[in-house]
């Protein structure tokens, strides 16, 4: 009995982290089908225009705006979805749906923030779903036993019945806790493989792509202390900057359609002038070295901070995403602009150490920042990022005892 019990709960459970992984992959499917659709195939069709983007950039908005006035505050971001979890041990996954088609009208519109964020929260939000599924069928074993075999599949599988949301009490009466963790650690590498499968059967692009080759010495890792320098005062300026944009957007724009509006003006202005840095820069990393060698380091400088407040200015406006992207993008554009500073020394050292201080202090994350840039670089800069994370966790912890005096 708890043989057949344990198999059809691993069953259930493949099941189910293969269909998140299926709808993760579906909605960046479709958002890049109709980001394509959007901003290059129907330009090409109509002729690319001012008007066109006007109207794209107007449709927009006002989809943005009415899905707020209807839904409230989504797509949700991570770290709010993460909050819920924590205080709650749960998350309301009944908006999944609004919360996936919401985040796909703000990035097939033009928003300059990354699908990331909304991803990663509905995968959460998801696999809290999954778990009150497989939580009812641990604890509701007899009664699937007593309906047949096809029957008992359509409860297990049936999308809105048959949960139980979490409760101490019952956890502590299961006192499977070790058991527990190896099921979700096979369900999650399970849904990773799925997802990886699938990306590689349509041939979608990587999301990582490098950004050459590095011959670094250590007689210039001193160079760690100017690039930590600069990213900490830089992030302290972005912080006071989005500081500032919030407070005049709670101030004088309220009505959230007017905000999306707003937003879209910002977009179209970008559209028109600064088409590139539509969108989270994501697809366009892989063109940075050699677009940053045709470039001066005071037009990286500029792009870099315009990517920032472009993202900024989404954000306050109501447009929701991810902040990774584009601020790995705007990071790396910094570097290199360093890097024509300083002629004499490894240019993707440069990059690295100002990439990595820069994002890591923009996003008060010690360890994250660090390695997600790390993949964008060559194996044999690893020293260099693990010496930049030392480094940040260092002065997190420093910084946290000051506080508690």
């Amino acid at each position: 009995m708890t043989f057949r019990r344990n198999s059809q709960l691993i069953i259930s459970g493949l099941i189910f982290s293969s269909l998140i992984a299926l709808i993760s992959f579906l909605f960046l499917i479709i958002e890049e089908q109709l980001t394509q659709l959007i901003w290059q195939r129907l330009p090409q069709a109509l002729g690319h225009n001012f008007i066109y983007e006007l109207l794209i950039c107007l449709v927009g908005g006002l989809l943005v705006g009415q899905l707020h006035q209807t839904w409230g505050d989504l797509p949700q971001t991570t770290q709010t979805t993460m909050m819920a979890f924590k205080q709650d041990q749960t998350v309301n996954y009944q908006n999944i749906w609004q919360h996936l088609l919401a985040a796909t009208v703000i990035l097939i519109f033009g928003a300059g923030v990354g699908p990331e964020a909304a991803l990663l929260s509905a995968v959460i939000a998801l696999s809290v779903w999954q778990a009150d599924k497989l939580r009812y069928q641990y604890f509701h074993q007899q009664a699937f036993s007593q309906v047949g075999f096809f029957k008992s599949w359509l409860m297990r599988l049936h999308p809105t019945k048959y949960r139980q949301t979490y409760n101490r009490d019952l956890a502590q009466q299961a006192n499977q806790k070790t058991a527990k963790e190896l099921l979700y650690t096979l369900l999650l590498i399970n849904g990773l493989t799925t997802f990886i499968i699938l990306m590689c059967l349509t041939k979608q692009p990587t999301f990582i792509t490098k950004m050459g080759l590095s011959q670094w010495r250590w007689q210039e890792l001193w160079l760690i202390i100017p690039a930590i320098m600069f990213g900490l005062l830089f992030g302290w300026l972005y912080r006071h900057f989005s500081d500032f944009l919030q407070r005049l957007s709670n101030r004088y724009a309220t009505n959230v359609r007017i905000k999306a509006l707003l937003g879209a003006g910002v977009i179209f202005v970008f559209a028109s002038v600064l088409p590139r840095l539509l969108f989270s820069g994501q697809s366009f990393l892989s063109l940075v070295p050699q677009f940053s060698s045709q470039q001066s380091a005071s037009t990286l400088f500029l792009a870099a901070i315009l990517k920032l407040l472009f993202l900024q200015l989404c954000l306050k406006t109501g447009w929701i995403g991810g902040d990774i992207f584009p601020i790995t993008f705007a990071a790396i554009l910094l570097g290199f602009g360093w890097a024509h500073l300083l002629p004499g020394f490894d240019s993707l050292l440069i990059v690295a150490m100002v990439a990595a201080s820069v994002a890591t202090s923009i996003l008060r994350s010690p360890i994250f920042p660090s390695i997600f840039i790390a993949l964008f670089f060559p194996a044999n800069l690893a020293p260099v990022f693990l010496i930049i994370i030392l480094i940040f966790v260092i002065l997190q912890k420093l910084t946290a005892k000051r506080h508690q005096r």
